[in-house]
């Protein structure tokens, strides 16, 4: 007993170390070890979202937690909006068990963060015991999103997976939409997006922003060609016109499989760049070209680091380069035991 108690003790010591350190007035300071050293600057208030939490709830304290995130994001809107905010401070939401989306939601997301000086940079993170899951629990009868991003700045942190979403563009994530001021951030710092569908990236689309992926894994999505007249593109990502990727860590994989015609992986279109420094890009599958990455025409693939490996495809399993301006820089890292 004397044994169980200590433990008990020791326990709660790290929880809630670990979690928040309080600094008066209903602001916090936020310790996280586990946003894959991507902090965004100074952290703000922390928002809590939970399975069994109610909307009615302040939310900033874990022992009353929200509903949705959406109800996180009402708030954190209105603090931001309300001129108190301090510059450069993020906030913070967290994520206890499965929130299951019960419509699409707006820009067809079960979470949409858009609207220039609507919010503050926002990172998105899962309790760091019991975890998260952002649930869109769409199909293409009903179909929708888990995250869309425009006109501001998302990090996805540990302990959270991004799933359920089934849509023609973007399952997962979309980054940035048409207008001259929709431009997306995307910064993946820890997590992940897995079982997800779309036509074009499966689990991530970039329309016009950039992503960066330092840690995490995008894993096990589909880029299906069940819309009529358009191939599967990306099952892992698809990087479009004139956006950026850029990959120093984490894991895509898994991705693609029947009805991926390319890009089992990865997808870069005509003027789009990855760059590659490290991370990882295995056991991807498409059924015609670029197992793990195909570039299109004008698309630009640059790797210095990390490992393709793994991937399958008809033509070109590790990487694809398209004839008519497509180009791929390799003065680093290993392609290899890709098939054929």
């Amino acid at each position: 007993m004397k044994n169980e108690s200590l433990f008990s003790a020791f326990i709660f010591f790290v929880t809630a170390f670990s979690i928040v350190f309080m600094a008066g007035c209903g602001k916090t300071v936020f310790f996280d070890p586990g946003l894959g050293g991507d902090s965004q600057g100074p952290q703000g208030s922390v928002w809590y979202v939970s399975a069994g939490g109610k909307d009615s709830n302040a939310g900033t304290n874990v022992s009353k937690p929200l509903a949705s995130v959406r109800a996180a994001l009402a708030k954190i809107r209105s603090a931001y909006r309300g001129g108190k905010w301090k510059a450069g401070e993020s906030a913070v939401i967290v994520i206890s068990g499965t929130i299951t989306a019960s419509g699409p939601g707006s820009n067809q997301a079960m979470v949409d963060v858009s609207g220039a000086g609507n919010y503050p940079p926002i990172i998105l993170k899962g309790d760091t015991v019991m975890g998260g899951v952002l649930n869109a629990n769409r199909s293409k009868a009903s179909e929708g999103r888990v995250l869309y991003i425009a006109n501001n700045k998302v990090t996805l942190g540990d302990n959270l997976t991004l799933t359920g979403g089934y849509v023609l563009w973007g399952g997962a994530v979309c980054v940035g939409t048409h207008g001259a001021d929709s431009y997306g951030e995307f910064v993946m710092a820890g997590g992940e997006i897995s079982g997800n569908t779309a036509s074009l990236g499966g689990g991530v689309l970039l329309y016009k922003g950039s992503m960066a992926m330092t840690g995490g894994a995008i894993k096990d999505n589909l880029a299906t060609n069940s819309y009529s007249n358009v191939e599967g593109s990306g099952g892992g990502v698809f990087v479009g016109e004139e956006n950026t990727f850029t990959m120093t860590g984490g894991t895509i994989s898994g991705n693609g499989g029947a009805g991926t015609g390319s890009g089992g992986g990865v997808t870069i279109n005509g003027k789009g760049e990855f760059i590659m420094t490290g991370g990882d890009i295995l056991n991807n599958k498409s059924e015609n070209t670029g197992g793990g990455v195909h570039i299109s025409p004008l698309g630009i693939f640059t790797m210095s680091g990390g490992t393709i490996s793994g991937n399958a495809s008809a033509v070109s399993g590790g990487v694809y380069v398209a004839p008519y301006g497509a180009v791929f820089t390799h003065t680093g890292g290993t392609i290899s035991g890709n098939t054929p």
